[in-house]
């Protein structure tokens, strides 16, 4: 999305740091959202300070359309399992009774739906948003949002220029927004009563995801703690920083726009059947290898696309169905990168599956959300058909952003688990399995290249052979390897392990380390051999090595 700020005259008399704040909340919103689409909004700035923020996205007359035409545009839309979910829990018969429903322009534009008339009763503006300092102080940075005393205006911008996009609604039961179809006063029963307890549901009303207030914008989620880091929140308070959850993703999402939340949208196998696992709660079980088990802690962190960069570690991976096996997993599967998936009775990491064809993983501009399902002991999971792990404990739970949601919970040690299944990470057992799922996506075993070899050995006995080599023509290719010694092989290897000080020295993507268990005994001269052409990559006596350390090795 483009959001093109129109800065009226007003905004000349605002404090310093508003207009550079307005833009980094637009540009936040731009790599959050992803249609294809411009949307104009005028900005203005009330000196009276009687106004923190208000909004108006643009509709009438020309913004409505019938329940049935948004309903075949949602569904035609629909771009992830959470918003193909929420289309087919809507009505099946006309709440609006033939009246229709209103979309801003925005969201007529980005469900492809004809918004000309609409955009030019307009003049081109398809929303607009007021700012002031509502009698408090405005923290204008864009990197520090908590400051003790000060409210954190970034949070504020997001939250108007999304009310301008299109969350807002009527609540009246008279006349219906897109958002009005998710807000609810009960299982299957959408509310029509102004103020009223009114939540978030995308499965009829069965679930709530989040309350509405009732005493400021029924648009906004209730003046509740839970809400008070929330860019949507009714209400700002000082000294919190204001972001955009999960939910108000999915809330976005729902309403017809595209938003990359890989995790979310991954359906979990409960004892009920399968539920989203944005919508899983602490104490809900799931089905799990060894039966129904309840969740512990769900961990949760979040970044911007725009900051990962490149980075295998941190992008999300997809398995498209069928990669993993027939029906499996049953739908396109999003999980983070060092996600263990279950394969042969052996977990390996995602990314190390990435092939582009059926496994997929690519930069990204929009934000990224991780949810960890932590069990009482490492386990496997059903998510979208197959199974995958829940959290190991193998990495700091610091790393987490509501870790302090846990040490309240659960005071004292934090033990690690003992791992459900072994871990692939390198050698040629990932090299098999790699080769299993690319043959499924219809590629075959290419050719080992031939090309020159740059590596190092840097450990050559007694015990191990460990290292680095790659071919300089083809450095994404593991070479295979022969571990000689005497005239015969002591060990065969592929130098696929993942090294970081190797990928930040530009050496591809790290993949070409290698360490190999030598057999007792061996005696002679340590050489280590390419193994499609026997071309030696360097060899090293293991007395020898003992006193150099390494050896450098070119052909």
């Amino acid at each position: 999305m483009d959001i093109k700020l129109v800065f009226d005259s007003s905004t000349s008399a605002a404090p310093s740091g508003f207009a550079a704040a307005v833009d980094y909340a637009a540009s936040q919103l731009d790599s959050l959202i992803t249609n294809n689409i411009t949307v104009t909004i005028s900005v203005s700035w009330d000196n009276t300070g009687a106004v923190l923020g208000e909004a108006q996205p643009n509709l009438g007359s020309a913004g409505l359309y019938t329940y049935a035409t948004v309903v075949a545009a949602l569904r035609a839309h629909a771009q992830s399992p959470t918003q193909l979910a929420a289309v087919n829990a809507l009505p099946v018969t006309d709440p609006t009774h033939g009246k229709g429903v209103y979309l801003t322009i925005a969201q007529a534009e980005a469900l492809g739906l004809p918004s000309t008339a609409l955009a030019n009763s307009f003049s081109g503006i398809d929303g607009q948003v007021v700012f002031g300092t509502g009698g408090v102080t405005l923290n204008f940075s864009t990197t520090s949002g908590a400051v003790a005393q000060e409210v954190d205006f970034t949070g504020t911008a997001e939250h108007e220029l999304t009310h301008a996009l299109g969350r807002a609604d009527f609540n009246n039961g008279s006349n219906y927004t897109l958002m009005d179809l998710y807000a609810y006063a009960a299982p299957g029963t959408l509310q029509s009563t102004p103020y009223a307890p009114t939540y978030f549901s995308i499965d009829g009303g069965q679930t709530s995801l989040a309350a509405f207030d009732t005493t400021s914008d029924i648009s906004d989620w209730a003046n509740q703690p839970q809400y008070r880091n929330d860019a949507f929140g009714a209400y700002a308070y000082s000294g919190y920083a204001t972001t955009i959850s999960t939910v108000d993703t999915t809330l976005m999402s729902v309403l017809g726009f595209d938003v990359p939340c890989f995790c979310p949208g991954t359906m979990i196998l409960t004892p009920s059947g399968e539920v989203p696992v944005e919508r899983l709660a602490i104490g809900d079980e799931v089905i799990t290898q060894s039966g129904p088990t309840p969740i512990k802690w769900i961990g949760r962190s979040s970044y911007e696309g725009r900051f990962l960069g490149d980075n295998p570690l941190m992008l999300p991976v997809t398995f498209l169905p069928g990669a993993l096996g027939d029906g499996l997993p049953s739908r396109p599967m999003r999980v983070s990168p060092g996600h263990g998936v279950a394969l042969h009775g052996v977990l390996v990491p995602a990314w190390r599956l990435v092939n582009q064809v059926n496994v997929l993983q690519a930069p990204l501009q929009g934000r990224v959300d991780y949810l960890h399902l932590d069990l009482a002991r490492h386990d496997l999971v059903v998510s979208d058909g197959c199974l995958s792990e829940s959290w190991g404990n193998g990495v700091p739970r610091s790393w987490f952003q509501n870790a302090s949601d846990y040490a309240v919970l659960y005071p004292g040690a934090d033990d690690g688990y003992a791992p459900c299944a072994p871990r692939i990470e390198d050698g040629l057992a990932l090299e098999a399995l790699r080769d299993w799922v690319n043959r499924r996506a219809g590629l075959q075993s290419a050719s080992e290249s031939r090309g020159k070899l740059q590596g190092e050995v840097e450990l050559a006995g007694p015990d191990v052979c460990a290292g680095w080599v790659y071919c300089q023509a083809a450095p994404e290719q593991p070479v295979h390897l022969l571990v000689m010694a005497g005239g015969e092989i002591l060990a065969r290897t592929v130098a696929n392990q993942y090294r970081p000080d190797l990928r930040a020295a530009g050496v591809g993507a790290g993949c070409c380390g290698f360490a190999v268990k030598l057999p007792a005994g061996w005696k002679g001269t340590l050489s280590l051999r390419r193994a499609s052409d026997g071309a030696e990559i360097g060899h090293m006596h293991a007395a020898k090595n003992a006193q150099t350390g390494r050896l450098t090795c070119k052909q």
